[in-house]
């Protein structure tokens, strides 16, 4: 964790400003001039990196840790870490009398932080690798080309700019769109944060100061309402306990201006989407481990049934060829996460309007569009802004 974040994160429970408290530290610095011009407020904020620590509320009791340079901003981060805290009791202070306080702090509603969602995409995550193919998006340069268009800004439109990647899985295209001149704070539920975070490390070259993760909670995000330039979130809003209130949790993050898109499951055809409810009964009750086994051994399965429908739409798809491990977590993704809604296009838009979003397009690409839609919308510029953009025009 850099410094910087500390201008960006809040307390999840109560917003008020977190204090770092490093433990052990690295110090990169920035020779590069064009790199220093990067830097909000200077490079020092930049440079400095807390490999282990901790950030105090200054507004309530919760402390979050810092474990393997992530900050982990969960309101449960004392159920959730308590290793660490016991770990490091002596830096952070006598425990005895604030555990109770701590833990009912940090006490979460089910409608906000679900268990089985957040050990689901930890295990989907661990086993997923930085250069797999298990989806077609999973190539890089594709997403990354199609970035800009789908988030409906033009080629220098993140030049500057503060990025937010809610639900960033592992970091790939987090790290990328960095290269565009953006600072991205990617955040994900789950612990697989970690990897996200060494994956950018290990890859974003000269880029990798500009990238930040958290762990965080998309229904309870950790950061101050209007920080951010833009907001993208892709494949993550239908597997919460309630989607629109997260849209409505992250968009509010979004300063004046900014580019809102989401991406969410489409409805499916009845011969597919009712098969696939009642088949899903089953796993998304298993304990998440045998859910991984039973995906695994029902691989050669899934790639008799995989191959049929490609040839019946006289189509390649990535999976056939993937290999066991790819098409297992292929499965894993669709059969263990407890929610996976659905919408239909217009429904998105709706939502899209009410929420005062202006300038909303469809923006769901064609080699998607039989599983995914895609919006974007604008947030609202104040009045004056907005008059004094049309006298300039």
């Amino acid at each position: 964790m850099r410094p910087r974040l500390l201008d960006i994160v809040r307390c999840p429970a109560c917003h008020a400003r977190l204090e770092l408290h490093a433990m052990a530290e690295e110090r990169r610095p920035i020779a590069d001039p064009a790199q220093q011009a990067r830097c909000v407020g200077g490079p020092a904020a930049y440079e400095r990196e807390v490999r282990e620590g901790f950030l105090r509320c200054t507004g309530c009791p919760l402390v979050f840790p810092v474990v393997a340079g992530v900050p982990r901003l969960i309101r449960n981060a004392y159920e959730e870490y308590r290793e660490f805290f016991w770990r490091n009791r002596e830096a952070l202070g006598e425990l005895a009398g604030t555990e109770a306080t701590l833990t009912r702090l940090g006490a979460v509603d089910p409608a906000i932080f679900d268990r089985r969602s957040n050990e689901s995409f930890g295990r989907q995550w661990q086993e997923y690798q930085y250069g797999d193919r298990t989806w077609f998006k999973d190539d890089l340069a594709l997403r990354k080309g199609e970035f800009l268009a789908s988030m409906d800004l033009p080629e220098d439109g993140l030049q500057g700019r503060l990025l937010l990647d809610a639900g960033c899985g592992n970091g790939k295209l987090t790290a990328s769109v960095a290269a565009y001149g953006a600072e991205v704070v990617g955040m994900d539920l789950s612990r697989s944060i970690e990897r996200a975070a060494e994956n950018a490390a290990a890859n974003a070259g000269t880029d990798a100061p500009f990238i930040h993760f958290v762990q965080g909670n998309v229904l309870e995000p950790p950061f101050a309402p209007e920080t951010f330039d833009h907001i993208h979130t892709s494949g993550v809003l239908h597997h919460t306990p309630d989607t629109w209130r997260a849209f409505d949790s992250f968009r509010a993050l979004g300063k004046p201006g900014a580019h809102v898109y989401v991406q969410l499951y489409r409805v499916r055809e009845p011969w597919v989407g009712i098969p696939n409810q009642v088949t899903r009964a089953v796993p998304t009750r298993l304990p998440v481990e045998v859910t991984w086994k039973l995906c695994w051994h029902l691989v050669p399965l899934h790639s008799l049934a995989v191959r049929a429908v490609a040839r019946l739409r006289r189509e390649e798809t990535p999976i056939t060829g993937a290999n066991r491990r790819e098409r297992a977590v292929s499965l894993f993704d669709n059969y263990s996460p407890p929610y996976q809604y659905r919408y239909r296009p217009h429904e998105v838009e709706a939502k899209f309007k009410a929420a005062g979003l202006e300038a909303v397009r469809d923006v769901t690409f064609e080699n998607e569009a039989r599983h995914m839609v895609a919006f974007v919308g604008r947030k609202p510029l104040p009045a004056a802004a907005s008059s004094a953009l049309g006298q300039a025009a």
